[in-house]
């Protein structure tokens, strides 16, 4: 039986982890490539993505890894591009990291 996201695409930032164990990040790799999304798995360092790819792999799941700051518009632009190279085109986007300021999207300006 397919999975509910067979064919889809997702980008999860934050798919490493602060620590050895389940993240958030890591745990929706997981469970979307369970589902049968193909994976293209964001973190700022490779190290903590290791395990993800790990644990992505036990379960048979397609993932693509890539490094990037998502507070950084160039790197974030980047990504993108490099999801659509990779896949063809982004389905679902799993915001899981970023900085922290006051206000709502519509309110806060690029920089901050």
């Amino acid at each position: 039986m397919a999975g509910r996201l067979e064919g889809k695409v997702a980008i999860i930032t934050g798919a490493g982890c602060v620590g050895p164990g389940w993240g958030n990040g890591r745990a929706e790799c997981v469970r979307f490539a369970e589902e049968g999304a193909s994976i293209f798995a964001v973190d700022m360092s490779p190290e903590p993505m290791a395990e993800t790819l790990e644990r992505v792999a036990v379960v048979g799941g397609e993932i693509e890894t890539h490094l990037c700051d998502v507070t950084n518009k160039a790197q974030v632009d980047a990504m993108v591009e490099a999801c659509i190279t990779r896949f063809g085109r982004v389905d679902i986007l799993i915001n899981n990291v970023g900085g922290s300021a006051r206000g709502g999207p519509v309110e806060m300006d690029e920089e901050t």
